[in-house]
């Protein structure tokens, strides 16, 4: 419709046919603006998705990082260290490495005579590193000539190897520093030279690091072994460059034990080259992802990725229900935390249902989206 018409030509059915009209075209249009507005909500509210409200990794923040918000209610506990802890303040030692005695003058300083022997009134103790080098322990080998004729000579012991050469201290501390600090190898090298005065060249601590491999292939194996056969393990990965391409490092954590391996893949091929998940018959803590759900394990899921999604939809969508589910669920994890294990049965069976009555409300905010037909997981 271009124009209005003449309605001074128009005859009452034909007035009635054009309201009928008009009223059919604003009903299409408020359905129109009514979809609109809520993908435009919907766009708005996935723009102000993070790192805390969402599974997004950090690194997808870029520099306009979130403020981290503590889900711990305000008096709960005191600020600092709390009641049992030991802390880590100075204490003195009964006995000193070292003693420098301050002496007083030997003449008072106001008649100038000749001072008593001192004794001892205040005594502070310094904590410090001492002078950081390096040892060299030489290894000469002796022979000795018998009256036969027949030469003995001792022998060097096996892991000397080289006229000169570094000790299993120096490598084991390369080592250390690369791989549970994760100190780029160039970093370590000089680190050494800095510290130590014994500088490395990058292709020595590359050199330790696969040694230590070799060394300690049977205790990681020992690890993947107790892993897999554990009641409860924790499961994620991450992407990491290796000669400048993704690959992926993948955990695997119990109380005790983090077992931690690389590959160019993700997924399944991941799984079954690495060969622990496969065989994995326990509660598997994750994130959700697929390939976790695909396993023949049994699932729990992380309970930090839910408070994280639960704050998106109680900060951005508005969903009352989320926040208190967020409050239930870390009132529960702070009461297991206080027991130091298992609640009662009875506890247990309160708090479930609580989670289920809240879980309720939401399902109906959030109904299940009806399968459109197209390939794929319905969004």
């Amino acid at each position: 419709m271009d124009e209005l018409p003449d309605l001074s030509r128009l005859s009452v059915a034909e007035k009635d046919q054009l309201i009928r009209d008009l009223w059919s075209w604003v009903r299409r249009l408020t359905v129109q603006v009514t979809t609109l507005q809520a993908k435009g909500d919907e766009l708005a509210a996935r723009l102000a998705q993070n790192s805390r409200n969402s599974s997004k990794p950090p690194s997808s923040d870029g520099l306009a990082k979130p403020q981290p918000k503590s889900l711990r209610k305000g008096g709960e506990r005191p600020s600092g260290g709390q009641e049992g802890h030991g802390g880590h303040t100075l204490k003195k030692v009964a006995v000193a490495d070292h003693i420098e005695t301050h002496l007083p003058p030997s003449h008072c300083d106001d008649c100038g005579a000749v001072l008593a022997e001192p004794t001892v009134v205040e005594s502070r103790q310094v904590f410090d590193l001492p002078r950081l080098g390096f040892e060299v322990t030489e290894h000469p080998v002796l022979a000795s000539r018998c009256a036969c004729g027949r030469i003995s000579r001792g022998t060097f012991p096996a892991d000397v190897v080289a006229p000169v050469q570094y000790g299993p201290a120096a490598l084991a501390a390369v080592v250390h520093l690369t791989h549970q600090h994760m100190m780029p190898v160039q970093r370590t090298a000089a680190l050494m030279g800095d510290f130590f005065g014994l500088p490395m060249a990058q292709g020595t601590v590359l050199a330790a690091s696969e040694e230590a491999a070799v060394r300690l292939a049977p205790t990681v194996a020992w690890m993947g072994e107790a892993i897999q056969t554990a009641e409860v393990a924790h499961a994620d990965e991450t992407g990491m460059r290796v000669a400048g391409k993704l690959h992926w490092m993948h955990a695997l954590v119990t109380a005790m034990l983090t077992w931690v391996g690389c590959h160019e893949k993700r997924g399944k091929r991941a799984f079954d080259a690495l060969g622990i998940l496969p065989g994995f018959l326990g509660t598997l803590i994750h994130d959700g992802w697929k390939p976790y759900r695909d396993l023949r394990c049994k699932h729990g899921l992380c309970n930090v990725h839910h408070l994280r999604e639960l704050t998106y939809l109680f900060e951005e969508l508005q969903q009352a229900w989320a926040g208190r589910l967020i409050e239930l669920l870390v009132a529960a994890c702070h009461e297991v935390n206080q027991a130091g294990g298992s609640l009662p049965v009875e506890r247990v069976a309160l708090l479930r249902n609580r989670y289920t009555e809240i879980l309720s409300e939401g399902e109906v905010l959030n109904p299940q989206a009806e399968k459109s037909g197209k390939r794929g997981r319905t969004r």
